[in-house]
This record gives structure tokens, sequence and C-alpha cells, in this order.
């Protein structure tokens, strides 16, 4: 009886024990950092290619060979030296990289055949119209066309070019000042632009001069800014990173008229994790092996959400002293960018493991 007792006793412990919101995943291992290297900073973005990992940081835009998860060693790094660039944004699509950058200003396509010996296939840092360049802080390629979102120093602008040249085909400036264009992504027929204020505005991809067709934004939590961050679209719906405003899950079916279907605020995640020091959500990657989508999130880490669940979080780790800016896929892992360095951490990138 004794025993029986004791069993029961134990069994009402661990059922009533509040779960660990520093580790929440199921499998231990699941948000391991197993590898990581030391940089000057974290990178402002990332791209990956195979084994390799290129990094915006600064003027370069460095190769980091992760063929060895455990142990990632920088091989190359490409700089213009012909110019003073700052690198902010990349995205690849096959052996070709492209790159946005402030200080000049403009894009680049880079060939990526060869990391250790990275080319210019062609850059435009010139005037989008008359003395007015754009500072690049997002860019996104389709079959066609580069899309690229910034700003020419006062207001935000979104510009089309030709992906084969890099010659500007289309443009549009916003009116006003402070709307700084951050994430940029395009499907079929609309392009969509985030910015820095909170906006999200869809664009006819054969029209841009004309100007939007749709502008959402919605009522952040008082203290919780907006920052417009990142969007990453997947078939009718666009997932934003809005910084300290949350995260939001947007349905795009009909452009000119978007709608949200989901949010995750500050209040929503301290709901379900009260320990948690909440949102601060920088980046969007969506895995292509096991469907979910994972937030480079300053105040949480790394941040796992279920797209049949997007107003929820699945999971998260809270790594303490870190800030994740933003977040690339390689395999089963996740590759992040550590802006902020603490005690016993780095500055640099850090590889998590994320599929069991």
């Amino acid at each position: 009886m004794k025993t029986k007792l004791l069993l029961i006793t134990i069994v009402m412990i661990l059922f009533s024990c509040k779960k660990d919101n520093i580790n929440e995943s199921d499998n231990a291992n699941k948000f391991d950092i197993v590898g990581s290297l030391e940089m000057s900073s974290g990178p402002r973005d990332l791209a990956v290619k195979d084994h390799y990992v290129f990094a915006a940081i600064y003027d370069k835009i460095d190769v980091i060979d992760i063929s060895d998860v455990t142990n990632p060693q920088k091989i190359a790094s490409f700089d213009d030296l012909s110019e003073g660039n700052d690198f902010q944004c990349l995205y690849r699509q096959g052996n070709v990289l492209f790159a946005g950058c402030t200080q000049t200003a403009g894009v680049y396509a880079l060939d990526i055949s060869n990391p250790n010996d990275i080319t210019i296939l062609h850059k435009n840092l010139n005037d989008i119209f008359a003395g007015n360049k754009l500072s690049a802080f997002d860019v996104f390629a389709d079959d066609d066309f580069l899309w690229a979102s910034g700003s020419n120093g006062t207001s935000g602008m979104i510009v089309k070019y030709d992906k084969n040249t890099l010659q500007i085909l289309d443009y549009y400036l916003l009116s006003g000042s402070g709307n700084a264009g951050e994430g940029v992504w395009a499907d079929s027929s609309n392009v969509f632009m985030s910015t820095i204020n909170g906006h999200v505005y869809s664009f006819d991809k054969n029209n841009l001069s004309q100007g939007f067709v749709d502008d959402f934004t919605f009522t952040n939590q008082p203290g919780h800014e907006h920052w417009g961050r990142s969007i990453v679209g997947q078939n009718n719906k666009l997932y934003w990173a809005d910084w300290g405003a949350g995260f939001v899950t947007l349905d795009i079916s009909n452009p000119t008229n978007i709608t949200a279907d989901a949010f995750i605020t500050q209040s929503s995640f301290l709901q379900d994790f009260p320990d948690a020091e909440g949102t601060d959500v920088y980046d969007v990657l969506i895995h292509n092996k096991n469907g979910k989508i994972y937030l480079a999130n300053g105040w949480s880490g790394i941040v796992e959400i279920d797209p049949a669940n997007s107003g929820h979080v699945a999971s998260f780790k809270d790594y303490k002293y870190n800030q994740y800016y933003c977040i690339e896929q390689y395999d089963d892992y996740v590759v992040v960018s550590d802006i902020v360095g603490g005690p016993g951490d780095i500055k640099g990138i850090k590889i998590i493991k994320v599929v069991e």
C-alpha cells in the first residue's frame, strides 16, 4: 500500500510541475546549438547554398563552410574594393547571390558557383531616379525579376529589376517619411513590401508605378514597436515578423483586401509561456523538411510555429544572452545570426538542430 501511495504521489508531482520555459522541446536535443563561429558582429543577413553560408557583414560577404556543423570555418570573403558598401540583405537563386547594400546603395548579382572565388555578374548602384538611390534592406528574386525594398534615405521605396541584367524596370516611392521598406516577397501576380512603421503594402507586379493596391496595418500594444523586419509567403499566406509588435499571419488570397488570420503578440506569447521575455521577432523561415515556421526572435532565441495554428507558439528556447537577427535553413538545422554577445556567449553565427 505504501508503494502504491508513493507512486501516485510521484505521478501527481510530475503532472503538477510547470513546463520549463527555457527549453520546452519534448526532445531535449531539438534546439541544441551544435556549432558556432565567432565574428566581429552578427551578420545582417544570411544565405545558404549546399554546405556554404554566405554572411553579409559590413562591407563584405563572408563564406563559411558548415559541412561539419560542429566546426564552421570561414573559407573566403567577397569585398567590392572599388565601392564603399554595407551589405544588408542576401537572396540566393541557383548559383547567383543577389545582394542589396547601403552606403553606395544599390544591388548586386554575384556568381557563387565557386564559393572560394565570388565574382560580380552585374551591379547597379545608379540612381533610381534623379538624385535618388536605393538603400536596399531586402531583396527577393522570382522567375523573371529581382525585387528590392528600402528607401531613398527619407521615404520607402520598392524597385523592380531585370533579374539577368539588373536594369531598372519600374519603381514606386511612398509619400511621407519614416516608412522605409523592410521585407519584400512576390507571388505570381503581386509583390508585397513591409515597412518600418508597421505596414504591409501590395502592388501589381506589372505596374509598380501606379502605386499600392492595398495597405494593411494593425494596432500594436503600447511599448512594443513595429519594425516590419521580414515577410515570407507560402500559398495564400504571408508571414510577417514585425519586431516588438509580434508575428502576424496575413491572408493574401485577395491582394486588394489583405486580412489578418492570426497574431502572436507580447501578451499572447506570455499567456502560453509566462516566464518568457516575449516577442522581438526579426526574421521568418519556413523549413522545407518539416513545414514548420521558425522565427529569429531576439527575446526568446528560436520560436517554432505550426502553420496550421500560426497564432500559437508551439515551442521555443530562450538562450538568454542573445539577439537572433536572421535565420536560414541548412538540412535539418537552422543557421542564425547572433548580434549580441553576453557572458560566455559570442557574436556571429550559430547552427541549431531543429528536426529529429
